[in-house]
């Protein structure tokens, strides 16, 4: 295929990982008429693709070429932990899932969203429960139980932080004033649990709970999701709670988790 055949086809996530995939081990600093010549792109397009890598620290300066930047270690180091906290969820998960017949939801807190790393899905009405959360989804973190969970373990100039933006409709019983946010993370400190109606999704429920650090600093949720036609959710709260307070143990007892 002629490069320019190439340029048009691709698009720019593509070209993006073309230019990051000749990096290696042998050969870790390139120019960029190297990185083209390999990636059969133009050189003003690798170019162009290069100065805005440059600009985030995906790559950096080497000399008369550039390397892998520090930006991708850390997304790197990122990915690898999310990893070490699904497999260390994974057994409190299938246990929950087991004695709720609920979808099971593990997820992480990340700028002003919920992201979801782990999703179990549940049985009979609850496994055919159409939800939009997937793994590596993200739900704003006042739509959803649990980013409450994890709102109500954060310190209040944090969660003043992220309720500061504008607060929009997720689902149909997205609450969006922030007097009433307050007053549910106040209520979820006393009780330990978060819940959610069609807030995320229409017709659906959800009980969550923070998993904490050894600091009780917030690391994750766990979360139970079920249809709200069919389930009185608080139910579950107690469940999910003691999920949550298995893991944390477990969580603590772990230094790698420290600074997740």
């Amino acid at each position: 295929m002629r490069s320019d055949e190439r340029n048009e086809r691709k698009g720019m996530i593509a070209r993006v990982s073309d230019v990051m995939a000749v990096f290696t081990a042998d050969e870790p600093v390139l120019r960029v008429s190297e990185i083209a010549r390999r990636t059969g792109l133009a050189k003003s397009v690798t170019s162009r693709i290069v100065a805005d890598l440059l600009d985030v620290d995906f790559l950096e300066p080497a000399g008369k070429g550039v390397r892998v930047g520090i930006r991708m270690f850390e997304l790197g180091e990122l990915a690898q932990r999310a990893k070490e906290l699904r497999q260390l969820a994974l057994g409190a998960m299938a246990d929950l899932r087991q004695a709720t017949g609920l979808t099971v939801q593990l997820s992480v807190l990340k700028d002003i969203d919920q992201v979801y790393v782990e999703i179990l899905r549940g049985r009979g009405e609850a496994a055919q429960l159409e939800i939009k959360s997937r793994i590596g989804g993200r739900v704003p973190a006042y739509a959803t139980a649990g980013g409450k969970a994890v709102l109500a373990a954060l310190p209040d100039e944090e969660v003043e932080r992220i309720l500061s933006g504008p607060l929009e409709k997720v689902g149909p019983g997205t609450i969006t004033d922030r007097a009433i946010l307050k007053r549910q993370i106040a209520q979820i400190r006393k009780e330990g649990v978060a819940y959610e109606i069609e807030e995320s999704n229409p017709g659906v429920t959800c009980a969550a709970a923070s998993i904490l650090r050894a600091d009780k600093s917030p690391l994750a949720a766990i979360s139970v999701t079920g249809p709200v036609a069919e389930i009185n959710v608080k139910m579950f709260g107690s469940a999910v709670q003691t999920a949550a307070l298995g893991l944390n143990r477990r969580i603590r007892a772990s230094s790698v988790f420290s600074d997740l």
